[in-house]
């Protein structure tokens, strides 16, 4: 089985002019996308869908996000439907589907995605936006699709004001504007447009281009560093684990804003940081190539309107890619002043004791918990901090049982070669391969902390590489040297209704009763129905002051007094086995120096 032609359409048959007149001899069923984009308003991105069916009634939807539902059908404006000549009816049957009667042959489907301001307030990357200079359009935030023809081929071609270009990981065409990929490509590839400048270079034998784009407030940004540092990481991924899952990639950066999202052939980058922070995010987001979008949980194979149910993975997708992110920053030297390895470690396991939900929740449910945060009730762990953890103590018996032969890299080299996008992953698959890497039985360690819930043996594992942890208890304090207040509390979803996500059953929030899903009415008396005026309720709490919460419970007006008390958090540091052998010395050297 030739694993990349279940996402990568084979050349297509039609030529390009027949592309740009619509023709459809040769292509049946392949839709026709066009993304319009005028400069007198820049508040909406048009778009346009020519579709050959045989068919009389044609569902059009607007596909989930399988981790980030952000329901941009909300914001589609203008919608017709013209057949044969004829305008035809279109009724929506559910949020995320137009159901278009009476269609004869050629289908053309018109609309507006409005760009609405507070889905900018943070600048994040990732989502659609315009400016006089350029922005981002394109993927599943813009274009529909055809219920039941995600698989066939398409075609995508941009209308856009004089002198703008456009960059994407999109299948090129001769035509600078135009471009060719699956349905399900398609929908995954943001497309950069605008002023913006690249830089292009060849790693495990596929064109890369790094693209630049900068809002008009952005400082300026010396592109020679992070163009060089890109490079490195990528030549360091390939090496780690194989040949590319992908023709082509772009990494697409924009310089002033934030957050980052990672697709099939391309991620989105928002630069508001520091350089090491961006080679941290650009790191994770590009190992997501590998581990989430090319080995991908089997929850999220394919095209879905409604929100993907809950994977058991993450804990691997989400943990080994931010274990590889670190490892690969290391042996690309992009940060000398990076903390150790073992500095590293220590800060995470006391991340890691100081929620009990670490030890309390399987890293099954808690993977189920990242999309679905409920599913974890009033305790809470994060599948990032658990999921690197595991995979760390994995690494460590790996290295063990293979005497150094093998590590956590030798596993996603295997899961790369055997699964893609279109098969995905379980944990016994999970289970299987590591345990074919390590040359040993990994059962019980699936079973005590991947199907249960237990507290990691932290000494058993680091005592393989001669190391062994201290902790030590003591009073969180501020900035100011004085006893914290208790911030262990935050929303179920940044967006939406304010429901409580209550994190630590240790937190004051937690024994003065509050739970995960109690919805917020006020804080102190003041109203209280987003995250913001929240947040800036807790900054204005003191340790010995008591804050009185009003809050919604399946209908039930509930009031709670909170005494705001001190609290504990743990500090872990890691020191060296005196009695270490020769192997242990051996291995723990080639572990801290990310070998």
């Amino acid at each position: 089985m030739n694993k990349r032609k279940l996402f990568f359409p084979l050349l297509f048959a039609l030529s390009l002019g027949a592309f740009s007149a619509y023709s459809f001899a040769g292509a049946a069923h392949s839709p026709h996308y066009k993304i319009i984009v005028d400069q007198k308003d820049l508040s909406r991105i048009g778009v346009e869908i020519r579709i050959h069916s045989d068919k009389r009634n044609v569902r059009l939807a607007m596909a989930a996000h399988p981790e980030y539902d952000d329901k941009y059908f909300r914001y589609v404006e203008d919608l017709s439907a013209v057949s044969g000549e004829r305008r035809l009816s279109v009724t929506k049957p559910e949020d995320a589907v137009w159901s278009i009667e009476g269609v004869r042959d050629e289908l053309i489907v018109r609309y507006k995605i409005r760009l609405a301001p507070e889905e900018r307030q943070w600048k994040q990357a990732w989502k659609p936006h315009l400016t006089p200079t350029g922005g981002m359009v394109g993927d599943l935030h813009t274009l529909m699709y055809v219920v039941g023809s995600e698989k066939y081929d398409a075609f995508l071609t941009l209308d856009l004001p004089n002198g703008w270009r456009s960059i994407s990981g999109l299948e090129p065409t001769e035509d600078p504007r135009s471009f060719k990929g699956s349905v399900e490509l398609l929908l995954d590839s943001p497309i950069m447009i605008g002023d913006f400048k690249e830089w292009k270079f060849d790693a495990g034998g596929k064109p890369h281009t790094v693209a630049i784009w900068s809002h008009a407030d952005a400082k300026p940004v010396d592109a020679a560093p992070i163009v060089e540092g890109i490079q490195k990481l990528t030549n360091q991924a390939i090496k780690a684990f194989g040949d590319p899952p992908y023709p082509r990639y772009a990494f697409l950066l924009e310089n002033g804003g934030q957050a980052a999202l990672e697709h099939a052939t391309s991620v989105n980058i928002g630069m508001a940081r520091e350089l090491s922070d961006v080679f941290e995010t650009i790191g994770h987001e590009y190992v997501h190539v590998w581990n989430l979008m090319d080995v991908r949980p089997k929850e999220r194979i394919g095209l879905r309107y409604k929100f993907a149910e809950p994977t058991a993975v993450l804990w691997w997708s989400e943990g080994a890619t931010i274990f590889f992110a670190d490892l690969l920053i290391r042996r690309a030297g992009l940060d000398p002043t990076r903390r150790s390895r073992v500095q590293r470690l220590e800060s995470l396991i006391a991340r890691y004791l100081s929620a009990p939900g670490y030890s309390t929740l399987s890293a099954e449910l808690v993977s189920r918990g990242d999309s679905h945060p409920e599913l974890l009730t009033s305790e809470w762990a994060g599948t990032h901090l658990q999921g690197e953890v595991l995979v760390t103590m994995l690494d460590l018996m790996i290295r063990d049982a293979t005497n150094g032969v093998n590590n956590v890299d030798n596993v996603m080299q295997s899961l790369a070669s055997r699964f893609d996008s279109g098969h995905g992953i379980d944990n016994s698959d999970l289970e299987r391969t590591i345990a074919e890497v390590c040359r040993c039985d990994v059962r019980g360690f699936f079973k005590t902390y991947i199907y249960s819930a237990n507290k990691i043996d932290l000494d058993r594992y680091l005592s393989l590489i001669g190391l062994k942890p201290e902790v030590k208890w003591a009073t969180a304090l501020d900035n100011d040297g004085n006893p914290s207040v208790d911030l262990r509390i935050g929303p179920v979803a940044s967006e939406g209704e304010m429901k409580l996500r209550v994190g630590n059953s240790r937190s004051t929030w937690a024994m003065a009763g509050l739970r995960t899903g109690d919805k917020t009415v006020s804080a102190d008396g003041k109203p209280v129905t987003t995250w913001q005026e929240f947040r800036n309720w807790l900054r204005t709490l003191k340790v010995g002051e008591t804050g009185k919460l009003v809050v919604n419970r399946d209908g039930e007006i509930k009031t709670f007094e909170v005494p705001i008390r001190p609290f504990e958090i743990p500090t872990v540091r890691i020191t060296e086995i005196a009695s270490a052998n020769p192997k242990q010395i051996r291995l723990r050297d080639a572990w801290v120096n990310a070998r």
